[in-house]
């Protein structure tokens, strides 16, 4: 055949140096010309020196392009490279002719011989139950033409994560591994009813789909290269080779999408998700509609926060068994208030009942009763769905920077810079947060004291993960927890006494009122002893959190500390109040009052990046 000789004369230099070949080839300049492929050696090269050398990777794939069909054809080149055919095609024309005879059963099967008519990405929301997930996670969906049902669940989907080899290492264990580079990764793919299954319903996390508006022949382009990375080890980097990175580069195939940008220090999902909402795809926007999958949690609180006050009491009622449906009281409501008591009961049980099968006999049978009632009744709409929260995009950028002002009543005036490298706390918390919760890594503060500067304190990582407990019914009481790591001033009135702390605290937090929030918390510190403050406290403490309107936030707490080996052994009250009021989504202003023995008080200016 003669596309086979002439493959040999092509100008693979300059298709090689072709920004798209190496996207093909997630080539990464080492420098001084040379290249290396973040995946692995092994199939996803033709050449043996193809993961360092992308002329000779393109000379082999050429060849291989035009090799007869092989004895399992789903082995051939074109089979396992359907995206380097496409852009081959595309850039050589009529100079190259490769063979036409091969057929691809498992790329036809998985594609559903192109019934692939638009791809997503996906966001699930951030979980505080694992640190590999704090920040979300990122995957792709492929919507078929002839997929059932609204939301998809029978689509395909590719997801990109760390491969643990059959290890189980604890979350923290497996953070420390994943910043030193210690595990490979890879995609792989599955229906997308999986996904739904475990970040909505086992993890209670949220998921955002966000339609992308690509031509027919990029998203081809998309889909035939995810289709050649499945399977392929690369080595996972939780702060930048994340699947965040690691999906939009596989969307980045298409020509004209760019919503990384530049080098950055980390890349988190949801301040990709911000880039992805805002880019633009041949003059136009490149997110064609988002989609909301709220999470089984989500689905309860919407049920029963729309049913009135009278109607609740019936659910706790049933629920506790002081009540049944044939009872007058179930009996005169409405047909379609009968449909959303049943509908709540069900979502609440499977919410907090996960999974039911485990669940005691009992509530099995509770259960088994209330979806028999459901089906017993006369065919009816669903209620209407509610307001659809804001989605990610709309969130602040993750890194945050302040500069302030304050008067400490023992050491004067003071000017700080602090910067919080990731991400949201109590007061700044958007859309995709956990509402009411903190989530922070890397917040340093410099104080400038009579010109002398301190580190007035640094938090490594802190953790507020707040179960808003709305229904307050049993197994959604407001269980939360805290957890600060880092270095801070051992009392208010010490002008330079930084000790490192571990904080600890367990409690309950409760929504009162749809903007008010309140907790109440056991638990302690362990120090370095430091001005004779002992190694630690134990301490009990309470906090407020309200929204006075959309721009304007304010928290109050109040803890009791009693000190572990320090001098003076009597307990102490420590009280803080800080309320933000937020010019835009990149600048806010705080202002903070604080109490331990002295007062202190400051106003900072915040920007976002």
């Amino acid at each position: 055949m003669a596309g086979a000789a002439h493959c040999q004369a092509l100008p693979s230099a300059a298709l090689a140096a072709s920004p798209v070949w190496v996207k093909l080839g997630h080539y990464e300049s080492v420098g001084a010309g040379r290249w290396r492929s973040t995946v692995h050696p092994g199939e996803f090269f033709l050449s043996a020196q193809g993961r360092t050398d992308p002329q000779g990777e393109l000379q082999a794939t050429l060849a291989a392009m035009d090799a007869p069909p092989a004895a399992d054809a789903d082995q051939h080149a074109q089979c396992r490279f359907p995206a380097r055919l496409l852009w081959l095609k595309r850039e050589l024309g009529s100079t190259v002719a490769f063979r036409t005879d091969i057929q691809c059963p498992k790329y036809q099967e998985w594609t559903r011989s192109g019934g692939i008519e638009s791809v997503s990405v996906v966001l699930a929301t951030g979980f505080l139950g694992n640190p590999a997930s704090y920040y979300g996670h990122m995957l792709l969906k492929f919507n078929y033409r002839d997929s059932p049902g609204e939301a998809g669940l029978m689509d395909e989907s590719a997801s990109y994560g760390a491969i643990l080899d059959g290890r189980r290492d604890n979350p923290f264990v497996y953070i420390v591994r994943s910043v030193l580079h210690g595990y490979d990764a890879g995609f792989s793919n599955i229906r997308f009813y999986f996904h739904d299954h475990n970040y909505g319903n086992h993890e209670l996390r949220d998921l955002w789909e966000y339609r992308l508006a690509l031509s027919d022949a990029d998203r081809d382009m998309v889909v035939a290269h995810t289709w050649e990375v499945l399977g392929k080890r690369y080595t996972y980097q939780f702060f930048q080779g994340n699947c965040a990175l690691r999906m939009a580069e596989v969307v980045q195939i298409a020509e004209g999408v760019d919503f990384v940008g530049g080098w950055r220090p980390w890349i988190i999902p949801q301040a990709l998700i911000r880039r992805l909402a805002d880019a633009r795809y041949q003059g136009r926007p490149l997110v064609d509609k988002i989609i909301y999958h709220p999470s089984r949690q989500s689905r309860f609180y919407e049920k029963y926060q729309a049913l009135p006050a009278a109607t609740r009491r019936l659910v706790h009622d049933l629920l506790t068994e002081q009540a049944t449906f044939e009872d007058a009281q179930f009996k005169a409501l409405a047909l379609p208030m009968q449909h959303a008591v049943l509908d709540t009961l069900i979502d609440y049980r499977q919410f907090v009942n996960n999974p039911i099968d485990e669940a005691a006999p009992a509530i099995q049978q509770q259960y088994a009763a209330t979806l028999a009632m459901r089906f017993e009744l006369p065919p009816g709409e669903s209620a209407p769905p509610g307001k659809v929260p804001p989605s990610p995009d709309r969130s602040h950028a993750p890194g945050w920077a302040q500069g302030s002002w304050a008067h400490n009543g023992a050491t004067g005036n003071m000017q700080s810079l602090r910067i919080r490298a990731t991400y949201y706390d109590a007061l700044d918390f958007g859309s995709g947060h956990v509402r009411f919760g903190s989530l922070a890594m890397g917040d340093m503060q410099l104080d400038l004291l009579d010109d002398r500067l301190r580190l007035g304190k640094f938090e490594l990582v802190r953790i507020e993960s707040v179960n808003p407990g709305i229904s307050g019914l049993a197994g959604d009481r407001g269980s939360s927890w805290k957890l600060v790591i880092g270095a801070d001033q051992a009392r208010l009135a010490c002008e330079d006494c930084l000790v490192g702390r571990a904080q600890v605290d367990a409690g309950y937090t409760r929504r009162l009122l749809p903007r008010l929030s309140a907790g109440a918390f056991v638990g302690g510190a362990l120090q370095t002893e430091r001005a004779g403050q002992g190694l630690g406290f134990a301490r009990a403490s309470t906090a407020l959190t309200l929204e006075l309107g959309s721009a304007v936030r304010a928290r109050a707490g109040y803890e009791f500390r009693m000190p572990v080996e320090a001098d003076r052994r009597s307990g102490y009250g420590v009280a803080q109040a800080e309320l933000r009021y937020a010019f835009s989504e990149r600048v806010d202003l705080r202002l903070r009052y604080d109490h331990d023995r002295i007062d202190q008080v400051g106003a900072g200016l915040g920007f976002y990046w």
